[in-house]
């Protein structure tokens, strides 16, 4: 016998299989399927995940509310800018990327930083400002790590092994799992 699947919204797009995703603030399920997949069959895997969709959910109600633009953010921006800055001149010089890069601040609602490879230019999410240094400083390794090597392959994570072995522990931590 099948179970209902948790609710979800559905958007069919050009992709090859399908994904699902449990989006902040308010834990909303988000399925990307394939536009010849039946509904059925989504139905089913989406049933599949309940117990996944739970503990996500679960997970983004504890975690405080995403910042909102204002006094706080503003004051919150101003710390991270005083913590990154050294961070980042000091692993760019171990890292041999001097000239340091260009970075920025901004509100981020799905990751924790990015790397433009063109511009050598890093973008940190806010949100940072609220984690430790040591997960701040995961951050910053892994963003300057794509400037050695673009992708999410074995040499990237030779790089972050090399430079910074606990990461795996940190982005675990970081990322409350």
């Amino acid at each position: 016998m099948q179970t209902d699947p948790p609710p979800y919204t559905l958007i069919r797009k050009q992709i090859r299989s399908v994904r699902m995703t449990v989006r902040p603030p308010d834990g909303e399920v988000r399925v990307s399927a394939p536009r010849h997949v039946a509904k059925r069959e989504i139905d089913r895997f989406v049933a599949s995940r309940a117990e996944w969709i739970a503990e996500h959910q679960a997970r983004i109600a504890a975690a405080p509310p995403p910042l909102e633009a204002g006094p706080e953010a503003e004051e919150l921006r101003a710390e991270l800018r005083a913590r990154v800055e050294p961070m980042l001149a000091e692993w760019a010089e171990r890292m041999g990327l001097l000239p340091v890069p260009p970075y920025i601040i901004r509100r981020m609602t799905s990751r924790w930083g990015t790397c433009n490879v063109k511009t050598r230019r890093i973008t940190f999410a806010l949100e940072l400002a609220r984690r430790d240094d040591e997960k701040l400083e995961y951050v910053v390794v892994h963003e300057l790590a794509h400037l050695i090597e673009i992708g999410h392959n074995q040499r990237f994570y030779a790089v972050m092994d090399r430079h910074l072995p606990e990461w795996r522990r940190i982005r675990r931590e970081l990322n409350g799992k």
